[in-house]
């Protein structure tokens, strides 16, 4: 059973079709399916030992929070103006009505699981290290080889700078994921656990070293600055609370430097072609450039919020809601939204198409709020609150630092189904909440 929990683990961060015609069918579906089969190996123990399952109070409060953000997902969902796209969510994200009843359900047998048998931890963790390390190396051929994508299409082109797979020349190195920052945001995720366990002394000094050096460079060669800035304040956070905090000090601090340094690089040398064939004045396209244009899609998100602010325009909202909030001076008549755009009757009359740059305002917040709602984000942080409040007072001290890099990575990124499943595996831990729990692991 250790191993399989493992093996699936491994899986949900590693798996993908190579054959799919579809960011989602490539990338997304083969993780999904990973997840749906972990949540039902959990059912399945959890039935055969239903009579000696003990439900701690905190594992209620956290079931019916999750009953409360599932049900305002659902009127969100019925009330959207796409209710078929809101329920599976957009292609490559993923993440709609379903798959966070999917999270639910996942999350809540896994607390159980682990409170009955606490030892199973160590093989999921071990699990997505192992999966973390294996997207590190796959990362590494693609710096040389762009065209790498591991795909049975791999190498061959639509356009100069874009594979059949669609994915672009800029996006790489993606490892096995359809973005580079996706790859990165697992890639802190497995940077952070290494420590971790390293402290709980899961790890010795080499094998540390062996993992992490990897798993790092890999993470620096994405270039995703959100996701260097959230395993230095993930780091940061887990030293500082740590007992062993002094001993790598002086690491932390070249790290801190080195990560500093890229960040710097990155960011003065980032340029987005697409704005440079706009009539933007120095200043305006340096801010742009520097921000990847988030603060417009921040802005399109908070336009979307305010035509729907309790409910939403349902999951993956903001993709739903763009069409109606990009020209405030005429709302469209939208027939079809696809994966990169949506057609429309336009003024005359007549059908037309125009491209939908993303699904997501590149913010938790924001790409919440419009996609369930001020109501339906309440809730949302309600949840994450409460798991976080257990998981700092349970005994599997320093793990939260996980979830903190969580929250700092979807400060300018979002939820997506192919990486979500990891936050919500560590915040599972919550219930383990004795330390006689704690010894078994």
């Amino acid at each position: 059973m250790k191993h399989l929990y493992t093996l699936l683990f491994t899986l949900s961060i590693i798996l993908i079709n190579p054959w799919g015609t579809s960011r989602g069918e490539i990338w997304t579906t083969p993780k999904v399916l990973i997840v749906l089969l972990i949540a039902s190996l959990n059912l399945s123990i959890l039935w055969q030992n239903r009579k000696a399952i003990q439900i701690p109070k905190s594992w209620k409060i956290n079931r019916l929070l999750w009953e409360i953000f599932l049900g305002i997902g659902l009127i969100s969902t019925l009330n959207s103006p796409f209710p078929f796209l809101s329920l599976w969510g957009q292609d490559q994200m993923g993440d709609g009505f379903l798959y966070w009843l999917l999270i639910a359900i996942f999350t809540l047998s896994n607390s159980l699981i682990l409170k009955l048998r606490p030892e199973l931890i160590r093989s999921q963790v071990k699990g997505i290290l192992m999966g973390g390390v294996i997207l590190a190396v796959s990362i590494f051929p693609q710096i040389i080889n762009w065209r790498i994508d591991y795909t049975a299409t791999m190498g061959q082109l639509i356009q100069d700078n874009v594979l059949v797979s669609s994915i672009f020349q800029g996006h790489q190195p993606i490892g096995l994921y359809s973005h580079r920052g996706h790859a990165a945001f697992v890639l802190v995720v497995a940077s952070v656990l290494i420590l971790v366990c390293r402290n709980w002394g899961w790890l010795s000094v080499k094998v540390t070293a062996v993992m992490i050096i990897p798993v790092i460079l890999a993470l620096l060669l994405t270039q995703t600055r959100a996701g260097i800035i959230a395993v230095m304040i993930a780091i940061a956070y887990f030293l500082y609370q740590s007992s062993t905090a002094k001993r790598y000090r002086q690491i932390a601090i070249c790290t801190v430097l080195v990560s500093l340094l890229l960040i710097s690089t990155v960011s003065a040398s980032r340029h987005i072609q697409a704005l440079y064939q706009l009539n933007f004045d120095r200043k305006t396209l340096l801010l742009k450039n520097l921000t990847s244009d988030r603060a417009w899609l921040w802005e399109l998100g908070l336009q979307g919020i305010s035509k729907r602010p309790f409910l939403g325009w349902g999951f993956d909202g903001f993709g739903i809601a763009y069409p109606y909030v990009l020209n405030p001076h005429h709302i469209p008549k939208v027939i079809y939204i696809d994966n990169f755009s949506y057609d429309y009757l336009s003024q005359d009359g007549e059908l037309a198409i125009e491209p939908l740059p993303t699904y997501k305002a590149h913010n938790l917040i924001l790409d919440t709020t419009v996609s369930i709602g001020i109501l339906g984000l309440l809730t949302y942080l309600a949840l994450l609150g409460s798991y976080l409040f257990h998981l700092i007072k349970s005994p599997s001290q320093g793990i939260e630092a996980v979830v903190i890099a969580y929250l700092v990575f979807t400060f300018t990124w979002f939820d997506c189904a192919q990486f979500t499943h990891l936050s919500w595996s560590i915040l599972s831990l919550a219930d383990i909440n004795s330390q006689k729990e704690k010894q078994q692991l």
